[in-house]
């Protein structure tokens, strides 16, 4: 008996460790060859992620990128008088760059954003029939979660996209935590971080 609840123990914490930890993979862009922060003054957009995890998020990109900018950094969300939308679509056009310059007049833009998706959402079966399987094991089966964490950079003066990272991170199939989740985003903005530090 003490030999079954001391297996059922061992599993539990294998399980919660490879939960917590994930698994992340950096897909390529041709905007990622590292960041010169030697000018301007930067401002870091609205990040646009949930709520449970914003505050952790944005202390932790504010903290990371004044190490860079001595003193030529700031928080959109501590500025009222900047005249721009509250959230910046990821790969935006010339014009809505040149939008932010005239609404900011700061020389670069740094961009967030975070989605968290299930490998079997119903979205990609829409217009087609969906039996009463598919629906049983989208509410019920097990599913793999995916926090994808998306940072872009715009050259304001030039409207130009200069850097552009994505990383996706998996928990794997199972039941998963909200905690395990918050870790997840972490995880994959510390690996674009990791690639900021290292290539610039």
């Amino acid at each position: 008996m003490k030999r079954i609840i001391l297996l059922s123990i061992i599993s539990f914490i294998i399980f919660s460790s490879c939960s917590s930890s994930g698994y992340y993979q950096r897909e390529l862009s041709p905007e990622n060859t590292g960041i010169d922060f030697s000018n301007g003054k930067w401002l870091l957009g609205n990040i646009d992620v949930d709520y449970e995890i914003k505050d952790k998020l944005t202390e932790m990109i504010v903290k990371d990128f004044s190490k860079h900018l001595n003193g030529r950094f700031a928080n959109a969300l501590n500025d009222k008088s900047l005249l721009i939308a509250r959230q910046t679509p990821v790969n935006p056009s010339k014009s809505l760059i040149e939008e932010l310059k005239k609404g900011t007049n700061y020389d670069y833009f740094i961009n967030v954003k975070c989605t968290n998706e299930k490998s079997n959402d119903l979205h990609s079966l829409k217009g087609e029939y969906v039996d009463r399987f598919t629906v049983d094991n989208y509410y019920y089966g097990s599913k793999v979660n995916n926090a994808i964490v998306q940072l872009e950079i715009y050259d304001l003066n030039r409207g130009l996209i200069i850097y552009s990272q994505k990383v996706r991170g998996s928990l794997g199939s199972g039941l998963t935590t909200s905690k395990a989740e918050k870790k997840l985003f972490i995880g994959c903005y510390k690996k674009i971080m990791k690639h900021i530090n290292k290539a610039s």
